[in-house]
C-alpha cells in the first residue's frame, strides 16, 4: 500500500498544478456565485467617523471582586448623560457628552 500524503502535502500538489485564473470585473448584481481572486476594498470608510462595533462588553460575576455598583443605565440608542466618554455625531463633530 502506497504512503498517504498528508493534508499539507496534498494542498501543495493541488497547488502546484493550479492555474490563476484573470481578474474580471463584473457589477455585484452579477457576482453572487464567484470567487474574489483579489481583495474588496472599500473607497471610503463607513462609517466615517471612530465608531465601535459594541455597545458594551460583559464579565462573568465569578470574575469580579463582589457585588460591582450600576454606574447608570444606557437604553440602545440613547445618549448616555453623565458619563465622561466623548461622542461624535455623523458629521464628526465633538459632542462631549
Amino acid at each position: 500500500m502506497p504512503d498517504l500524503l498528508t493534508v499539507d502535502e496534498a494542498l501543495m500538489r493541488i497547488v502546484e498544478h493550479a492555474l490563476l485564473l484573470p481578474v474580471e470585473r463584473v457589477p455585484v448584481a452579477d457576482a453572487d456565485g464567484r470567487v474574489a481572486r483579489e481583495p474588496a476594498r472599500a473607497v471610503v470608510d463607513l462609517p466615517p467617523f471612530p465608531s465601535s462595533a459594541m455597545d458594551g462588553f460583559a464579565v462573568r460575576s465569578a470574575d469580579t471582586p463582589g457585588d460591582l455598583p450600576i454606574s447608570f443605565r444606557v437604553a440602545a440608542g440613547a445618549a448616555a448623560h453623565g458619563c465622561s466618554c466623548r461622542h461624535r455625531d455623523r458629521r464628526n463633530r465633538s459632542r462631549g457628552r
